[in-house]
């Protein structure tokens, strides 16, 4: 669905993102997912603004006239784009959904059988529960879809991600590859073990993620859909939270270096202030001087229908988890 042309309408809250998707724009030869700049112009020109404007008079007075003048407003002096955001009250959504549903019916058959997908993401750390509580993993469910309509909702046509983190305090807990084929086939009972080894070695649905260079300390993701067996799961992921440490949405300290870092003064110096930096980093990570240490976690994530998601995952057999991890005292990890 990632493919079918959209764009983002608007926000519930932090994490919920509501996309206009638009199947009749679609083409397989040119897989692109967002909208050219004429379109987006033609959806807010002739339809967004006039269902705002009809439904929600009150708040004329905050739409751009044009989708030209509301890019223009937007921009700033280095070029990037700063947007700002107009509330709905809630009990008008439906409405404006509808009536902009309409209008862009009207714009041709381009624009026809449009319809809206909910995204919610980021949203792993406001749930955080106690999988073998039923009472727990229900109370979890209810805050996480607590602005949907879950009556509303095909059930079918949602997907949960379901986690279960395993920890130990002052260590780093990882993966271990030679546990991969155990556990999977614990997720997927009904898959047999040549079914599962078939997905392991099948390098564009599984993919390992090593630990540091040690060819036992290792994750993995693996895309199960069209995987017999798979009883519904779409996706697993097998990680470790440390990662977390050097992981950024923007460049950092720790992204990729290229070689011709290393042949002017000036960027060779700023390369060895970074390593500095990522030194002491590490340095604080293990614990070291008068800072708490930092640990990681190793982390199994699941995709579900979700139908599933309320048995899914709810915690792993103990004799599995001593099988499938390894601790490693934070200094000695970092």
């Amino acid at each position: 669905m990632h493919k079918i042309p959209n764009m983002p309408l608007g926000k519930v809250q932090q994490r919920h993102v509501v996309r206009i998707f638009f199947p009749r724009l679609y083409n397989a030869e040119w897989p692109v997912d967002q909208l050219p700049q004429e379109k987006l112009a033609l959806i807010y020109d002739r339809c967004l603004r006039p269902t705002m404007l009809e439904i929600v008079p009150e708040s004329r007075d905050k739409w751009p006239t044009t989708y030209a003048a509301a890019f223009a407003q937007s921009r700033s002096c280095t070029g990037s784009l700063a947007f700002s955001s107009t509330d709905i009250p809630w009990y008008r959504l439906e409405l404006v959904a509808t009536t902009l549903l309409a209008k862009l019916t009207g714009l041709g058959p381009a624009f026809r059988d449009a319809y809206f997908g909910h995204e919610l993401r980021g949203t792993k750390g406001a749930t955080i529960h106690n999988g073998e509580d039923e009472d727990e993993r229900r109370l979890a469910m209810d805050d996480l879809f607590e602005h949907v309509n879950v009556n509303s909702l095909n059930f079918e046509q949602w997907h949960v991600d379901v986690a279960l983190t395993i920890s130990i305090p002052d260590h780093v807990v990882t993966w271990r590859q030679s546990s991969h084929h155990e556990l999977l086939s614990h997720l997927m009972p009904d898959a047999s073990p040549q079914q599962i080894s078939r997905l392991i070695n099948n390098k564009a649905r599984f993919h390992l993620d090593r630990a540091l260079q040690i060819k036992e300390f290792a994750g993995f993701r693996a895309t199960t859909t069209r995987c017999a067996g798979a009883s519904g799961l779409l996706y697993v992921q097998a990680y470790c939270t440390e990662k977390n440490v050097t992981y950024s949405l923007n460049p950092g300290i720790f992204r990729r270096r290229q070689a011709k870092e290393l042949l002017q003064k000036e960027t060779e110096a700023r390369l060895i202030r970074d390593m500095d930096a990522m030194s002491n980093i590490f340095y604080e990570c293990a614990g070291e001087g008068e800072v708490e240490g930092r640990d990681g976690c190793a982390r199994l994530e699941i995709r579900v229908p979700l139908t599933d998601a309320m048995n899914s995952l709810s915690t792993l057999p103990e004799e599995l988890i001593r099988r499938s991890v390894i601790a490693i005292d934070r200094r000695v990890w970092w």
